[in-house]
């Protein structure tokens, strides 16, 4: 029966920054509209499912960090319990400005979204590259 190799923290490490490196450059270079955090998972999914990089290489870093993710959200939910007596005494006008401002933005968005294409039918440029 084979041994399993086990990986440091520091080898682990590595795989995620260089997998973190590569996604960065991408996202910069390639101008996609993506996060390069989103685009690091992707990559470490397809590496994992293709066997590029074994599960033995990010496991134990990789369950950390999992479990860290509910301590990283800690200090908004205290904030939230600390402003308790605001939402209270305003709880209605916050969710209403937070709403009328995210109409707000999806419509000039789309307008804007619309304006530019037009601009480029105008000027025109195809939509193919």
């Amino acid at each position: 029966m084979e041994e399993e190799k086990k990986y440091s923290f520091l080898q682990q490490a590595f795989v995620f920054t260089v997998i973190m490196l590569l996604s960065n450059v991408v996202s910069k270079f390639l101008f996609i509209p993506i996060p390069a955090s989103v685009l690091g998972l992707v990559f470490l999914f397809f590496a994992l499912v293709f066997k590029i990089i074994k599960l033995e290489h990010v496991e134990s870093l990789g369950g950390l960090l999992t479990g860290l993710v509910s301590f990283l959200f800690v200090p908004s939910g205290i904030s939230v319990v600390k402003s308790l007596g605001i939402m209270k005494d305003s709880g209605i006008q916050i969710v209403l400005t937070i709403f009328i401002a995210t109409v707000l933005l999806l419509a000039v968005t789309g307008w804007s979204t619309i304006l530019l294409l037009r601009i480029r039918k105008v000027i025109g440029l195809s939509n193919k590259n």
